[in-house]
């Protein structure tokens, strides 16, 4: 059973990016793409402001929670979600500089990234994380105000929010955690992201589910194997109270800012061949075949991309968590 016991969860610190000065930041939004940099604003100074759900005081009672539940998945849904499930709303899985809400539910949905993009591991790669992540915020952020609408407190929960999405996608039944600290969907395998709407509005809980994936994860050591940083360890390790698979995220940090946000665990994860994935992981398949381990990966991607990563330096971003990259939100 994949089951990860919450019980003495403690609320999380985020995990800033901290990998040198201001001109190391500046070096790293200059390397981004430009869709990225605008979606980026479009995020911070259009979307966050508006998370918060205008409450409509023409309260609509709901008298059958079943028929509620129903309605508002198949509206995310309507709005592009791929994936959506109901956890409980936790405080003790809230981030400890985050505001505790009075709110009763988390609604979590995910949308896949293209693959051939996401395998890319350079500006292509991260030009579609932020793609993906503008548009989950802004589906978000329109279904709060949704709910607001009927009276009910809600609050748009993006990659930046007030909870680790990881979490709460797998207590709304939507994956498990896999070790490379992702969460990992049996339909949509490790290539997509998460957002979420916490809720006072009364819904039905999904709760979490056992998709076989933790038991694969256990056998499987390919990310370990593949991670340029040597950052995703064989074993679990208790954090903030629970067992479960953790990334050193410091040793991650280095490539992850080389590689323009790096995902070769991502990409190399066999459990996207379980889903829809299937025939676009064979290629994959045959280059881990070929390279064999993390350098041999390097080299090739090097080879393809033109970009030298194995000696260069990475660029930091001290004050920006919002890459779209490794953030306490992921892991």
């Amino acid at each position: 059973m994949g089951e990860v016991n919450v019980e003495g969860a403690q609320r999380p610190t985020r995990t800033k990016q901290e990998m040198g000065g201001t001109g190391r930041s500046q070096m790293f939004r200059r390397r981004m793409p430009a869709s990225a940099r605008r979606q980026t604003f479009l995020r911070r100074f259009v979307l966050a402001p508006a998370r918060d759900a205008l409450v409509n005081e023409a309260r609509t009672e709901v008298d059958d929670v079943e028929a509620m539940t129903t309605e508002i998945k198949a509206l995310v849904r309507e709005m592009g979600a791929e994936a959506v499930g109901i956890a409980a709303y936790d405080p003790r899985l809230v981030f400890a500089d985050a505001p505790e809400r009075d709110h009763r539910h988390v609604i979590v949905f995910g949308l896949s990234m293209k693959y051939d993009c996401l395998i890319d591991i350079g500006p292509r790669s991260q030009a579609e994380v932020h793609r993906v992540y503008y548009t989950l915020d802004d589906m978000a952020v329109r279904l709060a105000q949704q709910i607001g609408s009927y009276g009910y407190s809600a609050c748009a929960q993006p990659n930046m929010g007030d909870i680790p999405l990881p979490a709460y996608g797998y207590l709304a039944g939507l994956g498990e955690l896999g070790k490379h600290g992702s969460l990992i969907s049996p339909e949509l395998g490790s290539s997509f992201r998460l957002v979420a709407v916490s809720t006072d509005l009364p819904l039905l809980v999904d709760g979490p589910k056992d998709h076989g994936i933790d038991e694969v994860c256990a056998s499987c050591n390919v990310c370990t194997r593949f991670c340029p940083g040597d950052a995703i360890k064989p074993d679990k390790k208790e954090v903030n109270g629970v067992l479960r698979w953790h990334v050193d995220t410091p040793a991650c940090q280095p490539w992850f800012y080389k590689m323009h946000g790096c995902k070769i665990c991502l990409m190399v994860c066999p459990l996207n061949a379980r889903g829809r994935l299937k025939a676009e992981f064979q290629q994959v398949a045959a280059d881990i075949r070929q390279v064999k381990d993390a350098q041999g990966m390097v080299r090739l991607i090097e080879q393809r991309t033109g970009e030298e990563y194995a000696d260069g330096d990475g660029n930091g971003d001290d004050d920006d968590d919002d890459d779209g990259g490794v953030s306490s939100t992921d892991r």
